[in-house]
C-alpha cells in the first residue's frame, strides 16, 4: 500500500490506486505503444492556472496536453504519459507543479490517441449560419447508440436532426467510401480541438483537391444507403459505419433520444392522458413540442467506459461531451442547450463535491443564458440504487459504541473488480481504523494515524482498505476487492470501522458492477448485509409492508441517501429527476432518494420531481424506439425518467406536479411531486 504522503495531495484516492497497482485494472494498458496517454479530470486552484501548469510540466521534463476550452471555469481533461503521476514523489520537481496548481485530479480510462501533441486550444464553432432547424434549443444526449436514420429522426427530404455525433471511442477511422458520382470520400473525420475519437456531422464538407478525399456528411450518408424503393437501409447505414452498437436491436441512447426528442412524445405511449383512462391503449399522436422538432447532438460514450459499471470513467468524458455539444451552439440564435446524462456513479461524496458534480455546477452557473450564451441546462437521472443494498449509514450518538461492522456480499464468479467507499464527516477526525477482513480471516486495515500491519494471512494483490483521503470536509478510504473469478475469495467479507469520535457519521456506498444495457461481462453486483439485523429484526421487518416497501427499520443498510453520485448539489439549473408508477402514483421502486449527506453546500433533499418510469407493477417501464424505425422496447429505470425531464424544460412551463410530499421522507423520494409525461 502507498504512503497517502508520498504523492501530491491533489492525487485522488482511485488515482493512489491506480499507482499502486500499476495501472493493473485501468483499462487496456500497454506500456509498449508509445502513444499511450492516460486520462483525467483535473481541477485547478484557480481557472488560469492550466496554461502555467502545461508550461512547467513540459520545463519538467513531463508534457501534458489539457483538452479545449472557452470557459473560465477551473476544470479541465487532461491527456499525458504514466510518468507524469508515478514519478510525482515527494522532493522532485514534478511533486511540487501538481502541489502548486492542482487542486484535485482523478483517472477516467485511459485513451490511445495519436500522439502527444498540441491542438486547438479553444473549442471550434460547429454552427452553420442558414442550416438547421428553426427552433432557438438544442438537444444534447450523453448515452450509448443514436440511431441517426431512424425515421422517428428524420425530417424533410431523408434529412437527419441529428446535428452530430461525436464516437468517444479510441482508434476510430474514417470510413473511405465514394460518393454517387464516384468520387473519393471519406465519413467521419479526427476532431481538431478535442484529440481523440471521431465526429460525423450531418452536413458534407465542400470540394477539395486530390488525393484529398472530400468529407460526406450524415445526410448525404443516408442518401447512399436508399433502396430503389425509397426507404432507407438502416442495417448497412449503420454496418458500413462502424457503428457497432447499433447491429442490435435496443441500445440504451435509442432508447433516451427517443424519449427525449422522438416524434412521439410519452404521454402519446401510455394510453389517453388526463382526463381518459390511462388503462386505454396509446394513442401514438405526434407530438408538436419544440423538443420533437430540434437539432440533436449526440456524444457516443467509449465502449471500454460502458463496460465499466462503476461510473468511474464518466468524470473527463462527460465534460469532453458537454463542452462539445455546446460548440453546435451560435449564441446569436440558440437560447437554450439542453442535456441529458442518464449515468453516473452509486459511489462518492453525496455532498455535492464531487469532481465531476462541481465541474457541471460551474458549467451553468458560466452559460446562465445572461452573462454568457446560451443558457445551459443539465439533466440527471436520479440512479436506481434505492433497492440496491448499498449504502450503509451509522451516527455515534451519546451511549452508542465507536465502532461499527457490517458485511459486504461479494458473489462467486464475478469477472470484475469491486471497489466501496467509507466516509466520516470530519477532516480530522481523530485515530479512526478501516479494516476489511476476508472469508477466511486475511486482513487489511488502513487507518488516519499510525496502524500495526494486522496479523493473518495475506490477501491478494490490489485487494485491501487504500490510505485515507481528504476530500472538502471530509474523509474518505477506498476498498477494493479483486475478482472473485479469478483472485480473490468470494464470499461474506467484513468491514469495521473503529475509533469513530461522538457525534461523527459514517456512510460507504457499494460501486455498481453489474453491467450495462448491452453489455455481457460476467460482472455481478455485491452489496451489503447487517447480520446482526437479519438475525434479530429481518422476520418482525418482513411482515410490515407499507407503500410498496418493507420496513428496513433499525438496519445499518439505509436506503434513503442513494442519489446518482454526481447529483446531489442543489443547483436550479442541474435537474434531477426520479420515477413513479402511473397506476398508483407510487415512487417506482429502485428509483433512489435523498438527501445528500451534510456537507458545505446547499444540498438536495431529493430528486427534483418524479416522472412516469413504470405503468404498473405488472407493467414495468415505457416504451421507446430501438435501433431500427418502427421498433419499440420497455426500457426499466430512472434513465427514461431524465429525458421526459429535460423535454418539459425545452417547452416549457414544467407541468404543476401532484401527488405533492407532505413529510420530509417523502421529499426525499418524490422531490416536489409526480410530474405528467411530457
Amino acid at each position: 500500500m502507498l504512503e497517502r504522503n508520498t504523492y501530491p495531495k491533489c492525487f485522488g484516492p482511485y488515482l493512489l490506486y491506480a499507482i499502486s497497482t500499476d495501472f493493473e485494472n485501468f483499462g487496456p494498458f500497454d506500456e509498449r505503444k508509445a502513444s499511450y496517454r492516460l486520462f483525467f479530470l483535473v481541477e485547478f486552484e484557480k481557472a488560469e492556472d492550466g496554461a502555467r501548469f502545461e508550461e512547467e510540466m513540459r520545463e519538467a521534463g513531463f508534457p501534458v496536453v489539457l483538452g479545449p476550452a472557452d470557459d473560465s471555469i477551473p476544470y479541465a481533461t487532461l491527456q499525458t504519459a504514466k510518468e507524469a503521476v508515478v514519478q510525482a514523489v515527494k522532493g522532485t520537481v514534478v511533486f511540487d507543479v501538481w502541489e502548486k496548481y492542482v487542486s484535485r485530479v482523478e483517472p477516467s480510462l485511459p485513451l490511445e490517441p495519436v500522439a502527444l501533441m498540441s491542438f486547438v486550444k479553444s473549442k471550434i464553432s460547429r454552427w452553420r449560419k442558414g442550416q438547421g432547424s428553426p427552433e432557438s434549443v438544442i438537444i444534447g444526449v450523453l448515452d450509448d447508440g443514436c440511431p441517426f436514420a431512424a425515421a422517428h429522426f428524420l425530417q424533410a427530404k431523408m434529412s437527419t436532426r441529428v446535428l452530430g455525433i461525436w464516437d468517444q471511442n479510441k482508434g476510430r477511422k474514417p470510413v473511405k467510401v465514394k460518393d454517387r458520382k464516384g468520387r473519393k470520400c471519406r465519413f467521419g473525420q479526427k476532431l481538431r480541438d478535442f484529440n481523440y475519437g471521431l465526429e460525423f456531422r450531418r452536413y458534407s464538407g465542400p470540394p477539395v483537391a486530390a488525393p484529398l478525399r472530400r468529407r460526406i456528411g450524415l445526410d448525404e450518408w443516408i442518401q447512399l444507403h436508399t433502396t430503389p424503393t425509397g426507404s432507407i437501409d438502416e442495417d448497412g447505414c449503420y454496418a458500413d459505419a462502424r457503428f457497432k452498437n447499433l447491429s442490435r436491436r435496443r441500445s440504451h441512447g435509442a432508447h433516451v433520444m427517443d424519449v427525449l426528442a422522438g416524434r412521439v412524445p410519452t404521454s402519446s405511449r401510455v394510453g389517453h392522458p388526463a382526463p381518459g383512462d390511462r388503462r386505454d391503449p396509446p394513442t401514438w399522436k405526434p407530438g408538436t413540442d419544440r423538443a420533437s422538432r430540434a437539432d440533436v447532438v449526440f456524444v457516443q460514450f467509449p465502449e471500454e467506459g460502458i463496460r465499466d459499471a462503476t461510473g468511474v470513467w464518466l468524470k473527463a468524458y462527460v465534460l469532453d461531451g458537454i463542452r462539445y455539444i455546446l460548440t453546435f451552439a451560435d449564441p446569436k440564435k440558440i437560447e437554450n442547450v439542453i442535456i441529458n446524462v442518464s449515468y453516473g456513479p452509486t459511489t462518492g461524496p453525496h455532498d455535492g463535491t464531487a469532481e465531476l458534480e462541481a465541474a457541471l455546477t460551474a458549467l451553468v452557473a458560466e452559460y446562465d443564458g445572461v452573462t454568457r450564451k446560451p443558457k445551459l441546462d443539465i439533466v440527471l437521472a436520479a440512479g436506481n440504487a434505492y433497492l440496491s443494498e448499498g449504502h450503509v449509514t451509522y451516527t455515534r450518538r451519546p451511549k452508542q459504541p465507536g465502532h461499527v461492522e457490517w458485511t459486504w456480499r461479494l458473489p462467486p464468479d464475478n469477472s470484475v473488480l469491486c471497489f466501496a467507499e467509507v466516509w466520516i464527516d470530519k477532516v480530522n477526525p481523530g485515530p479512526v481504523t478501516v479494516t476489511l477482513k476476508s472469508p477466511s480471516g486475511a486482513i487489511s486495515t488502513s487507518a488516519t494515524g499510525p496502524v500495526q500491519p494486522p496479523p493473518g494471512s495475506p490477501l491478494p494483490p490490489y485487494t485491501g482498505v487504500y490510505a485515507p483521503a481528504v476530500s472538502g470536509s471530509h474523509t474518505m478510504w477506498l476498498l477494493a476487492v479483486e475478482a472473485t473469478q479469478s483472485v480473490a475469495e468470494h464470499g461474506d467479507w467484513t468491514i469495521e470501522v473503529s475509533g469513530i469520535p461522538p457525534k461523527a457519521q459514517v456512510h460507504a456506498y457499494v460501486a455498481r458492477s453489474n453491467p450495462n444495457m448491452g453489455v455481457r461481462s460476467g460482472a455481478k453486483l455485491s452489496y451489503f448485509v447487517d447480520h446482526k439485523w437479519e438475525t434479530t429484526r429481518s422476520r418482525e421487518a418482513g411482515c410490515k409492508y407499507a407503500d410498496g416497501e418493507f420496513d428496513k427499520t433499525g438496519s445499518l443498510i439505509e436506503r434513503k441517501g442513494t442519489l446518482n453520485g454526481i447529483a446531489t448539489a442543489n443547483d436550479s439549473r442541474v435537474h434531477v429527476a426520479g420515477g413513479y408508477i402511473i397506476a398508483n402514483g407510487r415512487k417506482s421502486a429502485y428509483s433512489s432518494a435523498g438527501p445528500a449527506r451534510g456537507g458545505p453546500l446547499t444540498l438536495r433533499a431529493g430528486p427534483d420531481y418524479v416522472l412516469p418510469c413504470d405503468e404498473s407493477h405488472a407493467l414495468r417501464g415505457i416504451r421507446a424506439g430501438g435501433n431500427r424505425s418502427g421498433g419499440v422496447f420497455r426500457l426499466i429505470g430512472t434513465s427514461i425518467a431524465a429525458p421526459q425531464l429535460a423535454r418539459h424544460l425545452a417547452d416549457p412551463p414544467i407541468p404543476a406536479p401532484t401527488h405533492g410530499p407532505v413529510q420530509p421522507d417523502d421529499i426525499a423520494k418524490l422531490g416536489g411531486g409526480d410530474i405528467e409525461p411530457p
